[in-house]
C-alpha cells in the first residue's frame, strides 16, 4: 500500500511540474536575468499567463490582436508568448495566386564564381546603375509580424524561432522583450527582400539571446522614428551565406541605425562572417544615434569590417570589444565621417582622465588580433553625449574576458548563462 501511495504521489508531482512549466515556464526563463543598459526596467509581458501559439495565424494574433485604420498595432495587453517550435512563414502569403512574386530588379555585384545577391529596386533608385535582372522573392518576407506593447516573445530550447518573416516593433510600441529565438531565412538572396527586426518609433525593447542568420537585408534596423531605451544583448549574428554582395560568402547588411533619437546598448553579441555595417550608424535624414557597444566579439569580417559611424550626430562609445580577423574594426568613410570613442591598448596619456571626468570611470580598452589598425577615433564629444545617460552605461569586463566567453554564451538555447 505504501509503495502504491508513493507511486501515486510521484505521478502527481510530475503532473504538477508539467503544469507549472506549461503555465509559467516563460516567466521562469524571463526571470533568469534582467536587461542592462538602455533597456533597464523593461518587463515585457511581465507575469501574464503564458500563451502557446501552434499555428502561424495564432502567432500573428498573439503578437498583435488589434490595429487602427492605418494598420498600426494598438494591442497593449500584457502577454507572454511562448514558442516551442519553428514557425515557417515561407509560402504562406498568397497574392495573385502565388506565394512568390517576380519583378524587375538588379544584380548587386556579379561574382566570378556565382553566389551573388540580387536586389529589388529599393529607395533612391537602388538598381539604377546596376545590371538589370528579374528577381523572385517570397511574399512573406515583405510583410513582417507586428508586435504590440507589453509583450514577451520567448522560445523554449534551441529549436524555436521564426523563418521567412521578420518582426516589426514600432508605431508607438513599448515595453517589449524578444528572447531565445532563431530569426532566419528571409529571402536571403534578395536585398530589400526583408529585414529580421525593425524598430521604428519604439521605446523600451530588449533583444536577447537570439540567433540571426540568412537575411536578405538588415538583421536589425531602426527606421526614421525613434528607437529609444533599446538593449541588444548576447545575440549571435551569423553572416555566413550562399548569397554574398561581397562575393566572399559573407553577409553585408548587419545593423542599420537611422532613428531621430536612438539610444542603444549593444552588449556581449557575437558577430561573425560578415563584411560591414555592424553597425552603419547615422548619415541619413535626421538620424541622431547614441549607442554603447560593449564586450561584443567580432570575427572574420571582410571589406568594410565592423563599426561605421557616419556623421557627427552618430555618437558611438566602443568599449571592451574584441576584433579578430576584422578588416577595419572601425571603418572611416571619408565621404561621411562620423564620431566614435574607441580606445585600443593603453591609449594615449590623458584619455582616461576625460572618461573619469565625464562618465565617472575609466574607459575599457578594446583589443584586436590580425585586424586593421588604420582608424582609432577618440572623439570626446561621444563622452559628452553620454553625460546625461551615465545611469544606462554598462560597466565592461575586459576585452580578453569577452573574447573567452561571448562566442560560447551568445545566441539561441542559452538563456540564463553568460557574463554577469
Amino acid at each position: 500500500m505504501e509503495v502504491q501511495q508513493m507511486r501515486l504521489l510521484g505521478a502527481l508531482l510530475q503532473c504538477v511540474s508539467a503544469l507549472f512549466l506549461m503555465l509559467s515556464g516563460a516567466q521562469y526563463l524571463e526571470a533568469a536575468d534582467l536587461p542592462e543598459g538602455f533597456a533597464k526596467g523593461v518587463t515585457g509581458g511581465g507575469a501574464a499567463a503564458a500563451v502557446h501559439p501552434s499555428t502561424l495565424d495564432q502567432l500573428r494574433s498573439a503578437l498583435c490582436a488589434s490595429y487602427d485604420s492605418r494598420g498600426a498595432c494598438t494591442d497593449e495587453t500584457p502577454r507572454v508568448i511562448v514558442l516551442e517550435h519553428l514557425f515557417d512563414f515561407r509560402g504562406s502569403l498568397v497574392a495573385k495566386g502565388s506565394a512568390e512574386t517576380t519583378e524587375p530588379g538588379c544584380m548587386v555585384k556579379q561574382c566570378p564564381h556565382g553566389g551573388e545577391q540580387l536586389a529589388l529596386n529599393g529607395p533612391n533608385n537602388f538598381c539604377q546603375s546596376r545590371p538589370p535582372v528579374m528577381v523572385t522573392y517570397d511574399n512573406a518576407g515583405l510583410k513582417p509580424l507586428k508586435v504590440g506593447s507589453n509583450k514577451t516573445l520567448i522560445g523554449v530550447g534551441k529549436k524555436a524561432g521564426i523563418q521567412g518573416a521578420g518582426l516589426f516593433i514600432g508605431d508607438g510600441a513599448h515595453n517589449v522583450i524578444v528572447r531565445n529565438l532563431t530569426l532566419s531565412d528571409i529571402n536571403p538572396s534578395v536585398v530589400w527582400g526583408g529585414d529580421a527586426l525593425t524598430l521604428n518609433k519604439a521605446d523600451g525593447v530588449w533583444i536577447d539571446h537570439n540567433t540571426f542568420a540568412r537575411i536578405g537585408r538588415q538583421m536589425i534596423v531602426t527606421g526614421w522614428g525613434t528607437a529609444s531605451h533599446v538593449t541588444i544583448s548576447s545575440n549571435e549574428f551569423d553572416g555566413r551565406t550562399p548569397y554574398s554582395s561581397t562575393c566572399d560568402g559573407h553577409h553585408y547588411w548587419v545593423w542599420l541605425f537611422l532613428g531621430s533619437q536612438d539610444t542603444l546598448t549593444l552588449s556581449k553579441n557575437y558577430i561573425h562572417d560578415s563584411s560591414g555595417r555592424a553597425p552603419h550608424s547615422g548619415g541619413m535624414n535626421n538620424a541622431q544615434v547614441c549607442a554603447q557597444l560593449v564586450n561584443n566579439v567580432f570575427q572574420r569580417m571582410t571589406y568594410q569590417g565592423a563599426i561605421m559611424s557616419r556623421t557627427s550626430s552618430s555618437q558611438l562609445l566602443v568599449e571592451g570589444n574584441d576584433f579578430e580577423n576584422v578588416a577595419h574594426p572601425l571603418f572611416n568613410d571619408t565621404d561621411q565621417p562620423g564620431t566614435a570613442f574607441a580606445l585600443f591598448g593603453p591609449g594615449p596619456a590623458g584619455a582616461n582622465d576625460v572618461c573619469m571626468s565625464v562618465i565617472g570611470r575609466a574607459c575599457v580598452a578594446n583589443q584586436q588580433q590580425m585586424s586593421g589598425d588604420d582608424y582609432r577615433p577618440q572623439d570626446t564629444s561621444v563622452l559628452e553625449a553620454f553625460r546625461d545617460y551615465r545611469q544606462f552605461l554598462v560597466v565592461p569586463v575586459s576585452a580578453q574576458e569577452a573574447r573567452a566567453r561571448v562566442p560560447e554564451d551568445a545566441g539561441v538555447g542559452k538563456v540564463g548563462v553568460g557574463l554577469r
